[in-house]
């Protein structure tokens, strides 16, 4: 009977360890999904395109997201083709410096968060001023679910889709 019972009670160890291993690769998994098979980072979809091109397909997101007036549009494209321009350029200025191998000091760090940030905040001002009040609430609170991991973003979506359902059935 004791050992049974000692069987027993190593089996379920074993189970619980093998459980929890099993969790732990399932996470890591999902980090590594981002990663081409080379362990590289793969690009971005949208890089892909011109910056014209980017600019259009982008405007005509918001678009449908935001219901946009024509006028509203057309100064989102120019907005937009602005910021994809200047995309383009830090993508040329990364492959050029690519081949020079050295890493970014603090100050120079400082310097492209800062620029970064700087931007965001002219690109919310602007926005904010195109935009009416009940279009920018909702493209903040877009923003915001995209900032979110995407699991965060998933939890998000189901909570939408059941709210629209339950609206459609009352």
């Amino acid at each position: 009977m004791k050992k049974i019972t000692f069987i027993m009670v190593l089996m379920l160890g074993v189970l619980t360890i093998s459980a929890q291993e099993t969790q732990k690769d399932s996470k890591d998994a999902k980090h590594k999904m981002h990663k081409r098979k080379d362990g590289k980072r793969a690009m971005h979809r949208m890089a892909k395109f011109t910056p014209e091109q980017r600019a259009i397909l982008q405007t005509k997101k918001m678009t449908l997201a935001l219901n946009l007036s024509e006028d509203q549009q057309s100064k989102i494209e120019k907005l937009n083709l602005k910021n994809a321009k200047m995309f383009q350029q830090k993508i040329e200025e990364r492959k050029a410096n690519k081949g020079v191998d050295k890493k970014l000091t603090s100050e120079e760090r400082f310097a492209m968060e800062n620029e970064i940030l700087d931007h965001q905040i002219a690109q919310k001002k602007a926005l904010e001023k195109i935009l009416s009040k009940d279009q920018y609430a909702q493209w903040s609170k877009m923003q915001k679910i995209r900032t979110h991991s995407p699991e965060k973003r998933k939890m998000h979506r189901r909570q939408m889709m059941m709210k629209k359902n339950k609206t459609m059935k009352s």
